[in-house]
């Protein structure tokens, strides 16, 4: 965990020394932070770094695949199913989202069947 808190440090202090505007040039860089942020299980800043990436270049696999993965992990099924589909509209053959859509699609359903039999 001191790993990516050092990481996290590290990469906001080189994105801050940044004279102008971040560039696509960047989007590695703020990914980085992104991911370091999610396995820190600081979910709201991962997102908002994926964002900040997005913003930059909206033809990253990762960027998607970390947003999905990030909103998976929230048991936000819907919103990670749609990114891990736009991934896959990037790279189809990508093998992590192929696997996690498959497993979001079926915590969706059994999520979807638990509110169902709750409000029997």
């Amino acid at each position: 965990m001191l790993m990516y808190k050092k990481a996290v440090w590290w990469f906001e202090k080189t994105l801050a020394l940044i004279p102008t505007a971040l560039s696509e040039m960047w989007e590695p860089t703020v990914v980085n932070i992104a991911h370091a942020c999610r396995k820190l299980e600081m979910y709201r800043e991962a997102i908002s770094y994926y964002e900040k990436a997005l913003a930059l270049s909206t033809t990253s696999v990762s960027t998607y695949a970390g947003l999905a993965y990030t909103y998976h992990l929230q048991d936000d099924f819907t919103t990670a199913i749609t990114y891990y589909h736009k991934a896959l509209w990037l790279k189809p053959d990508d093998q992590f989202c192929t696997e996690m859509l498959s497993w979001a699609l079926i915590d969706e359903s059994r999520n979807c069947a638990e509110s169902h039999l709750e409000f029997q």
